[in-house]
């Protein structure tokens, strides 16, 4: 299939985000003396993950979840820490460094040089332009969609219709959204009609009711697909 438009997510896409939060993430509590025997990203992922989730079921706002996350894991580990202080803490972290997935910093430029690209990733405004700054790579995309700029997140209609009226309300069946998430990228895309591509590296199970139209380990083996 020819595409037009390629629609990348950016974490754990592009970007490695699961290495930038375990750096962000040890940087925060050794900054604020926080201290366990115990491994505390496993007290952490899951209530990220179900914030996350809630964001996509739309029970919160990416306004709530920006604190939320970390009151709740505060409040989990009995740490006398102001909330506040310590996510704004922790965001700046995530910022300091970024991590490349794998053939990321030699596809894109490749890619460009036949399509037309686009950024689309839920995240803190914040947070995702410090991140695109430091990947310098601006000239290849067309666009860069930040859910927390536009007031929506994937999976959700207002931010394909957001997209696709960036991206000139192109034909639907020459657009794909390449994404690790099944839920907000994968679903999303499936949901408003285009093709989707599934990054899935460790193999997870496939919920029944979706079916991506690609599913690759990595982006190595999308440019097989695209060729």
């Amino acid at each position: 299939m020819q595409y037009d438009w390629l629609l990348f997510d950016l974490d754990n896409t592009i970007l490695n985000f699961t290495k930038a939060m375990y750096y962000a993430f040890e940087k925060t509590l050794t900054d604020y003396e926080i201290n366990s025997e115990e491994d505390l990203m496993t007290v952490y992922r899951p209530i990220n993950m179900q914030c996350w989730k809630e964001l996509e079921e739309g029970t919160i706002t990416q306004d709530e979840l920006r604190y939320l996350r970390i009151d709740r894991f505060l409040k989990a580990i009995n740490a006398g820490v102001n909330s506040i202080d310590f996510a704004d803490s922790y965001h700046a972290n995530l910022s300091d460094k970024i991590f490349w997935m794998k053939d990321a910093q030699t596809l894109i430029p490749k890619w460009a040089e036949k399509y037309q690209l686009a950024m689309v990733t839920n995240g803190f405004k914040e947070i995702q332009r410090a991140r695109l700054a430091k990947m310098d790579m601006d000239d290849y995309f067309k666009h860069i969609i930040i859910s927390d700029e536009i007031g929506s997140s994937k999976p959700h209609q207002p931010f394909f219709d957001y997209t696709f009226s960036k991206i000139g309300n192109t034909d639907k069946n020459r657009v794909l959204i390449i994404g690790d998430n099944l839920g907000s990228d994968i679903q999303g895309g499936w949901d408003y009609g285009i093709h989707t591509c599934w990054i899935n590296p460790s193999n997870k199970a496939l919920t029944a009711d979706l079916k991506p139209t690609y599913i690759v380990k990595n982006l190595g083996d999308l440019d097989v697909i695209l060729k």
